[in-house]
Protein backbone atom coordinates (compact mmCIF):
# COMPACT_ATOMS: atom_id res chain seq x y z
CA UNK A 1 0.00 0.00 0.00
CA UNK A 2 0.75 3.64 -0.73
CA UNK A 3 -0.26 6.49 1.66
CA UNK A 4 0.00 8.92 -0.85
CA UNK A 5 -0.29 12.25 2.05
CA UNK A 6 0.76 12.16 5.39
CA UNK A 7 2.76 14.46 8.11
CA UNK A 8 5.25 12.15 9.79
CA UNK A 9 7.28 15.66 10.81
CA UNK A 10 4.01 16.35 12.97
CA UNK A 11 5.55 17.51 16.33
CA UNK A 12 2.29 14.98 17.53
CA UNK A 13 4.27 12.17 16.43
CA UNK A 14 7.16 12.56 15.28
CA UNK A 15 8.93 11.35 18.36
CA UNK A 16 7.31 7.83 17.98
CA UNK A 17 8.21 7.56 14.32
CA UNK A 18 10.13 4.17 14.57
CA UNK A 19 6.84 2.78 16.52
CA UNK A 20 5.18 4.36 13.53
CA UNK A 21 6.70 3.09 10.74
CA UNK A 22 6.92 -0.77 11.87
CA UNK A 23 3.44 -0.44 12.48
CA UNK A 24 2.88 0.72 9.17
CA UNK A 25 5.35 -2.18 7.63
CA UNK A 26 3.28 -4.66 9.18
CA UNK A 27 0.44 -3.52 7.97
CA UNK A 28 1.78 -3.75 4.58
CA UNK A 29 2.39 -0.08 3.42
CA UNK A 30 5.39 0.01 1.63
CA UNK A 31 5.32 3.87 0.57
CA UNK A 32 4.55 6.91 2.38
CA UNK A 33 4.38 10.17 1.13
CA UNK A 34 5.84 12.77 3.68
CA UNK A 35 4.53 16.01 3.11
CA UNK A 36 5.81 19.68 4.67
CA UNK A 37 3.62 22.60 5.91
CA UNK A 38 6.07 25.42 5.73
CA UNK A 39 9.75 25.83 5.93
CA UNK A 40 9.72 25.03 9.98
CA UNK A 41 9.23 21.84 9.04
CA UNK A 42 10.78 20.42 6.21
CA UNK A 43 14.05 20.03 7.85
CA UNK A 44 11.92 16.98 9.70
CA UNK A 45 10.65 15.94 6.51
CA UNK A 46 13.86 15.32 4.98
CA UNK A 47 15.26 13.47 7.92
CA UNK A 48 11.95 11.44 7.97
CA UNK A 49 13.15 10.67 4.48
CA UNK A 50 16.52 10.01 5.39
CA UNK A 51 15.68 7.63 8.23
CA UNK A 52 13.23 5.25 6.62
CA UNK A 53 13.33 3.72 3.35
CA UNK A 54 9.64 3.75 2.39
CA UNK A 55 9.48 7.61 3.21
CA UNK A 56 9.36 10.43 -0.07
CA UNK A 57 9.88 13.78 0.88
CA UNK A 58 7.67 16.86 -0.56
CA UNK A 59 8.01 20.41 0.48
CA UNK A 60 5.53 23.18 0.32
CA UNK A 61 3.83 25.98 1.96
CA UNK A 62 0.89 24.74 3.03
CA UNK A 63 -2.02 27.62 2.39
CA UNK A 64 -2.37 28.16 6.61
CA UNK A 65 1.00 29.32 6.78
CA UNK A 66 1.22 31.65 4.14
CA UNK A 67 1.70 34.65 6.09
CA UNK A 68 4.67 33.20 8.35
CA UNK A 69 6.77 33.32 4.77
CA UNK A 70 9.65 35.32 4.62
CA UNK A 71 11.97 36.19 1.91
CA UNK A 72 14.34 33.06 2.44
CA UNK A 73 11.40 30.26 1.20
CA UNK A 74 11.51 30.41 -2.06
CA UNK A 75 15.65 29.43 -2.62
CA UNK A 76 15.28 27.43 0.33
CA UNK A 77 12.41 25.17 -1.05
CA UNK A 78 14.92 24.99 -4.42
CA UNK A 79 17.48 23.78 -2.40
CA UNK A 80 15.60 20.73 -0.91
CA UNK A 81 14.30 19.94 -4.78
CA UNK A 82 17.34 20.22 -6.11
CA UNK A 83 19.03 18.29 -3.04
CA UNK A 84 16.43 15.34 -3.52
CA UNK A 85 15.50 14.50 -7.13
CA UNK A 86 12.86 12.44 -5.85
CA UNK A 87 10.92 15.37 -3.87
CA UNK A 88 7.38 16.44 -4.53
CA UNK A 89 6.40 19.79 -4.14
CA UNK A 90 3.47 20.13 -1.47
CA UNK A 91 1.38 20.53 0.92
CA UNK A 92 0.51 23.33 -1.39
CA UNK A 93 -2.87 25.05 -2.28
CA UNK A 94 -6.31 27.03 -1.05
CA UNK A 95 -8.00 27.27 1.41
CA UNK A 96 -11.20 29.47 1.89
CA UNK A 97 -12.46 28.55 5.33
CA UNK A 98 -9.78 30.08 7.24
CA UNK A 99 -9.98 33.17 9.10
CA UNK A 100 -9.27 35.95 8.38
CA UNK A 101 -9.69 35.24 4.79
CA UNK A 102 -6.33 35.79 2.60
CA UNK A 103 -7.25 34.38 -0.53
CA UNK A 104 -5.19 37.09 -2.43
CA UNK A 105 -2.04 35.72 -0.24
CA UNK A 106 -2.99 32.34 -0.91
CA UNK A 107 -2.95 32.35 -4.66
CA UNK A 108 0.18 33.66 -5.09
CA UNK A 109 2.01 31.66 -3.32
CA UNK A 110 0.10 28.76 -4.48
CA UNK A 111 1.24 29.99 -8.06
CA UNK A 112 4.81 30.25 -7.41
CA UNK A 113 5.33 26.56 -6.12
CA UNK A 114 3.28 25.47 -9.23
CA UNK A 115 5.50 27.56 -11.06
CA UNK A 116 8.51 26.17 -9.20
CA UNK A 117 7.32 22.17 -9.48
CA UNK A 118 6.97 22.95 -13.45
CA UNK A 119 10.73 24.08 -13.01
CA UNK A 120 12.03 21.34 -11.32
CA UNK A 121 9.67 18.85 -13.49
CA UNK A 122 8.02 17.73 -9.90
CA UNK A 123 4.35 16.26 -9.06
CA UNK A 124 2.51 18.20 -6.63
CA UNK A 125 0.08 17.44 -3.39
CA UNK A 126 -2.31 20.18 -3.32
CA UNK A 127 -4.95 21.31 -0.83
CA UNK A 128 -8.17 22.14 -1.61
CA UNK A 129 -10.97 23.22 1.07
CA UNK A 130 -14.21 25.44 -0.10
CA UNK A 131 -12.05 27.00 -2.84
CA UNK A 132 -12.56 25.15 -5.89
CA UNK A 133 -14.03 27.97 -8.07
CA UNK A 134 -10.48 29.39 -7.19
CA UNK A 135 -8.36 26.20 -7.81
CA UNK A 136 -9.39 25.53 -11.26
CA UNK A 137 -9.22 28.60 -12.75
CA UNK A 138 -5.31 28.84 -11.73
CA UNK A 139 -4.83 25.31 -12.67
CA UNK A 140 -6.60 26.11 -16.24
CA UNK A 141 -4.21 29.00 -16.58
CA UNK A 142 -1.01 27.39 -15.52
CA UNK A 143 -1.73 24.47 -18.61
CA UNK A 144 -2.69 22.17 -15.05
CA UNK A 145 0.00 19.84 -13.86
CA UNK A 146 2.57 18.58 -16.39
CA UNK A 147 4.38 16.52 -14.15
CA UNK A 148 1.09 15.09 -12.60
CA UNK A 149 -0.21 15.01 -8.56
CA UNK A 150 -2.81 14.71 -6.17
CA UNK A 151 -5.66 16.51 -5.22
CA UNK A 152 -5.34 15.72 -1.32
CA UNK A 153 -8.17 14.37 0.83
CA UNK A 154 -10.96 15.21 -1.87
CA UNK A 155 -14.18 16.76 -0.44
CA UNK A 156 -15.07 18.53 -3.71
CA UNK A 157 -18.30 17.96 -5.64
CA UNK A 158 -18.44 14.82 -7.31
CA UNK A 159 -18.79 16.94 -11.13
CA UNK A 160 -15.83 18.66 -10.64
CA UNK A 161 -13.23 15.37 -11.03
CA UNK A 162 -13.35 14.51 -14.61
CA UNK A 163 -12.20 17.97 -15.28
CA UNK A 164 -9.63 18.00 -12.36
CA UNK A 165 -8.15 14.75 -14.07
CA UNK A 166 -7.81 16.37 -17.68
CA UNK A 167 -5.92 18.93 -15.86
CA UNK A 168 -3.51 16.41 -14.51
CA UNK A 169 -4.82 15.75 -10.82
CA UNK A 170 -4.80 12.15 -9.40
CA UNK A 171 -8.04 11.97 -6.84
CA UNK A 172 -6.81 10.83 -3.22
CA UNK A 173 -8.92 9.77 -0.64
CA UNK A 174 -8.58 9.85 3.13
CA UNK A 175 -10.60 8.62 6.66
CA UNK A 176 -13.06 11.01 5.96
CA UNK A 177 -14.92 8.89 3.62
CA UNK A 178 -15.61 6.55 6.91
CA UNK A 179 -17.30 9.74 8.41
CA UNK A 180 -21.09 8.35 8.70
CA UNK A 181 -23.45 10.26 6.37
CA UNK A 182 -20.81 11.48 4.07
CA UNK A 183 -22.47 11.27 0.76
CA UNK A 184 -20.01 13.57 -1.54
CA UNK A 185 -17.24 11.86 -1.17
CA UNK A 186 -18.26 8.82 -1.71
CA UNK A 187 -20.56 10.16 -5.19
CA UNK A 188 -17.10 11.39 -5.94
CA UNK A 189 -15.32 8.07 -5.53
CA UNK A 190 -17.38 6.83 -8.17
CA UNK A 191 -16.46 9.28 -10.53
CA UNK A 192 -12.71 8.57 -10.55
CA UNK A 193 -11.08 7.10 -13.48
CA UNK A 194 -8.91 3.73 -12.16
CA UNK A 195 -5.68 5.18 -13.03
CA UNK A 196 -6.46 8.31 -11.42
CA UNK A 197 -7.16 6.71 -7.59
CA UNK A 198 -5.01 7.52 -4.82
CA UNK A 199 -5.69 6.37 -0.75
CA UNK A 200 -4.10 7.79 2.10
CA UNK A 201 -3.99 8.68 5.96
CA UNK A 202 -3.25 12.74 6.20
CA UNK A 203 -1.35 11.62 9.69
CA UNK A 204 -1.95 12.28 12.49
CA UNK A 205 -5.37 13.83 11.68
CA UNK A 206 -8.35 12.50 10.17
CA UNK A 207 -8.28 9.61 12.35
CA UNK A 208 -11.02 7.25 10.75
CA UNK A 209 -14.22 6.43 12.66
CA UNK A 210 -13.32 3.24 14.68
CA UNK A 211 -9.34 3.44 14.88
CA UNK A 212 -7.59 3.39 17.87
CA UNK A 213 -5.96 7.44 18.86
CA UNK A 214 -4.87 9.89 19.86
CA UNK A 215 -3.82 10.68 16.42
CA UNK A 216 -3.98 8.65 12.77
CA UNK A 217 -0.91 6.86 11.53
CA UNK A 218 -0.41 5.07 8.17
CA UNK A 219 -1.40 1.84 9.14
CA UNK A 220 -4.80 2.91 9.18
CA UNK A 221 -4.54 3.14 5.80
CA UNK A 222 -6.04 -0.58 5.51
CA UNK A 223 -9.35 1.29 7.19
CA UNK A 224 -9.16 3.87 3.88
CA UNK A 225 -9.05 1.04 1.56
CA UNK A 226 -11.35 -1.63 3.05
CA UNK A 227 -13.75 1.38 2.09
CA UNK A 228 -13.38 2.13 -0.81
CA UNK A 229 -12.88 -1.35 -1.68
CA UNK A 230 -16.71 -1.37 -0.04
CA UNK A 231 -18.40 1.38 -2.17
CA UNK A 232 -16.58 0.12 -5.35
CA UNK A 233 -17.51 -3.33 -4.71
CA UNK A 234 -13.50 -4.57 -5.96
CA UNK A 235 -11.52 -6.78 -3.68
CA UNK A 236 -9.51 -5.02 -1.12
CA UNK A 237 -6.00 -6.27 -2.59
CA UNK A 238 -7.43 -5.24 -6.09
CA UNK A 239 -7.66 -1.60 -4.49
CA UNK A 240 -4.15 -2.13 -2.92
CA UNK A 241 -2.52 -2.67 -5.73
CA UNK A 242 -4.24 -0.26 -8.07
CA UNK A 243 -3.53 2.53 -5.85
CA UNK A 244 0.39 1.67 -4.91
CA UNK A 245 0.53 1.55 -8.81
CA UNK A 246 -0.96 4.76 -9.33
CA UNK A 247 1.10 6.07 -6.54
CA UNK A 248 4.74 4.96 -7.91
CA UNK A 249 3.45 6.26 -11.29
CA UNK A 250 2.65 9.88 -9.70
CA UNK A 251 5.82 10.22 -7.07
CA UNK A 252 8.17 7.70 -7.62
CA UNK A 253 8.99 9.38 -11.69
Amino acid sequence: MFDSHCHLQDKRIYGCLDGIINSARRAGVGRMLCCGSDAADWADVARAGAAYEEVLCAYGVHPWYVNDVNDDWIPLLERYLAEDKTAAVGEIGLDHAVGPRNDAVQADIFCRQLEIARRYRRPVSIHCRKAWGGLLPILRDMGGLPHGGAIHSYSGPPDLVRELEKLGCCISFSGSILIPGNKRALNALKEVSPDRLLVETDSPDILPAGAAGPHNEPANLLMVIGKISEILGEPPEKIARLTYDNACRVFCG
